[in-house]
């Protein structure tokens, strides 16, 4: 066969690269960059390594303090957690003392994809976590389904896919909406049920392919995106069977059980590999990772009674008196009417833990014209007030070990900016993980002995990572870092347009710079 003529090649390849964009968005809830890059290393991963080999990669920061709630919000809204206001599964009711579970309509910025698909882009958004349903969608999403930490029941675009889905494929059976059916829940699984465990995780992937791929087959989509919760879950129950340091590391269940989060990260890439066989080779590929894991050595079982101590040796015999009393009547109370306790546990202080993963611990003061009985005043007293406490926590060791219990102290409205950062705390205490935290130590507060907290062994680190590929994507020789927010944009610019109000940015290192288009 002759060879072509270079103006040809030029042609076809000009060609190739403006054709309509193809792009296949995955996501790996909560795998551990570290460990991604050693089995890719020892090609444990070749689909993945295959991605780094060939495409481009790199470090996908988080915002700091926050778990998988604020980043995969951040994700889809493409803004800061203190401009959507989600840092938790609960969320703050302005005026009130109130943490009530966060629904749709509290997060005031839609997800990328709605206006994407408004500028005529056909898309499939399937289980993205911590996002609200679309409708009116040109295209299809599916939400609540297999994903960790559901929001409500299975729902979807159009609304009849929800129950045909559950028919065809089967409900979650680790995660399950109001069925107490939570094998990946807080607390640390009874050695019966690992097994079990293992099995409903790598059958709930199977689930998630299988639909996946019916998808994929249905149409040419512009923007297909699927998130997987399996590392996620694997990592929270099974971390200390993979981690030697760890306190609780069974060598001999490790062996029997066979290295349940390896074989978890090998399926996954597996499915991934599928998908972009499936897709094709014109389909521009983006896999990611929002958070990673690791040990979950944790204070926020013992932080309230820190701040309680902390609370009574800065305050007048009177006050004290008045803690203590208000303190013992919140026991009382919330034994009756756990709500009412919560309350009174919480107006007469001056800050208060409010619930959070066990990533950092969060702090709210009880400020004056925010809250209904507001104790400390804002600018100079609240300043003073953070000061001080922040000093005092990183002042506390643990009793056995010696070790600081507390790495860092983020104020909030010091780290983020945004228009709802009243709907965050106003603290996030980071916590050192290099040993269990069994209690807490310091001149102000004595000495308090909790115990272990019973929580998963592994827990949330912060940064997640990224690989890219296809003919629109640069190679890159050495990894290139992004934020959480940066993927949107990303895949906008990719589709030849660009998103309005948002963090990110598109990562022009990566994209050929034909494809970007500026704004105005």
């Amino acid at each position: 066969m002759d060879a072509l003529h270079p103006v040809v090649i030029i042609k076809l390849l000009l060609a190739k690269l403006n054709s309509p964009a193809k792009i296949i968005l995955i996501g790996l809830d909560s795998a551990d960059r570290n460990l991604i890059l050693k089995w890719c290393e020892s090609c444990d991963l070749p689909n993945l390594r295959a991605l780094q080999r060939n495409g481009a990669w790199g470090e996908l920061a988080s915002e700091p303090g926050v778990g998988d709630d604020a980043s995969w919000a951040s994700f889809s809204t493409t803004v800061s957690c203190a401009r959507h206001g989600r840092f938790y599964f609960r969320t703050i009711e302005p005026g009130s003392y109130r943490t009530p579970r966060f629904r749709d309509h509290h997060l005031v910025y839609e997800p990328f994809w709605a206006e994407l698909s408004r500028g005529g882009n056909r898309v499939a958004i399937l289980d993205v976590p911590k996002c609200p349903l679309v409708t009116d969608l040109n295209g299809v999403q599916v939400t609540d389904w297999l994903v960790h930490g559901r929001d409500g029941g299975t729902r979807s675009w159009p609304a009849e896919m929800a129950p045909e889905i559950c028919r065809k494929y089967g409900e979650d059976s680790t995660d399950r909406w109001g069925a107490g059916s939570w094998l990946c829940g807080r607390e640390q699984l009874r050695d019966d049920l690992y097994e079990t465990f293992i099995q409903r995780t790598l059958h709930s992937m199977q689930q998630k392919l299988s639909f996946a791929e019916e998808v994929l087959d249905r149409g040419d989509w512009s923007l297909f995106t699927v998130v997987f919760k399996e590392a996620h879950c694997i990592g929270h129950q099974c971390w200390h069977l993979l981690d030697e340091g760890h306190e609780l590391f069974d060598a001999d269940m490790a062996e029997r059980l066979g290295n349940p989060v390896k074989r978890v990260y090998m399926a996954l890439d597996t499915a991934v590999g599928r998908l972009l066989d499936r897709a094709g080779e014109d389909t521009t590929t983006i896999v990611f990772s929002d958070l990673g894991m690791g040990r979950n050595y944790t204070g926020e079982h013992i932080l309230d009674a820190v701040l309680l101590e902390l609370e009574r040796s800065d305050s007048s015999p009177w006050a004290k008196a008045r803690c203590s009393v208000n303190t013992a009547a919140a026991r009382v109370c919330s034994r009756l009417v756990r709500k009412g306790g919560n309350y009174l546990r919480k107006y007469h202080r001056r800050f208060f833990q409010i619930e959070h993963n066990e990533i950092s611990g969060a702090i709210r003061i009880n400020l004056e014209g925010r809250e209904p009985r507001g104790r400390v005043r804002r600018g100079r007293e609240m300043d003073e007030l953070c000061d001080w406490l922040s000093r005092e926590l990183l002042d506390i060791t643990d009793p056995d070990s010696g070790e600081p219990v507390v790495a860092r102290v983020l104020r909030t409205d010091s780290t983020f900016s945004g228009d709802r950062l009243d709907y965050l705390p106003d603290l996030f205490v980071i916590w050192n993980r290099r040993a269990p935290i069994t209690g807490a130590a310091s001149p102000t507060i004595g000495e308090l002995r909790l115990g272990a907290a019973g929580f998963r062994t592994g827990n949330h680190v912060a940064n997640g990572i990224y690989f890219a590929g296809g003919h629109r994507i640069t190679p890159m020789a050495q990894p290139c870092g992004a934020s959480i927010m940066d993927i949107g944009p990303t895949v906008a610019a990719l589709l030849g347009t660009t998103l309005e109000n948002t963090d990110g940015r598109p990562l022009a290192a990566l994209i050929a710079k034909s494809m970007l288009k500026c704004p105005g």
